[in-house]
């Protein structure tokens, strides 16, 4: 019997991004496999705590996932982990993924709440993979 593909966790995407990965390459690596992964399964990868990182860029990513866990979460019907509603997953300063004025007001209206709350703006389309 062949043995059930290792799935990307929300703790292992950021240790990825910690130690080099892509930051898109491997939050999306993470929306992929929850996709992918059997709703029963899908909890095994949010349980772990992400850590806070010291550096504000990779807290940044990790304020994303915790975002992207608590969406998703709220989209299957899931209990949401403790963890995404840590204090310090709000951004001190708002975090714009499209920079330039002009995509800003796109930015404010469209984000999902999740992303909002933790103070990063991103449209729409933040968690659609093709």
């Amino acid at each position: 019997m062949a043995k059930a593909p290792e799935r990307s966790t929300a703790r292992g995407a950021l240790d990825r991004l910690v130690r080099g990965t892509d930051p898109w390459v491997a939050v999306g690596d993470f929306l992929d496999d929850w996709r992918h992964a059997d709703p029963e399964e899908r909890p095994r990868l949010m349980a772990d705590p992400i850590e806070v990182p010291t550096n504000l860029e990779h807290l940044r990513w990790a304020s994303l996932l915790a975002a992207a866990v608590d969406w998703l979460c709220w989209q299957d019907g899931l209990p949401r982990p403790a963890w995404v509603y840590r204090a310090e997953w709000i951004l001190e300063e708002p975090w714009f993924l499209y920079p330039g004025w002009r995509l800003r007001a796109w930015q404010l209206m469209e984000t999902p709440a999740p992303l909002k709350m933790r103070n990063i703006f991103s449209g729409d389309r933040i968690f659609q993979r093709v």
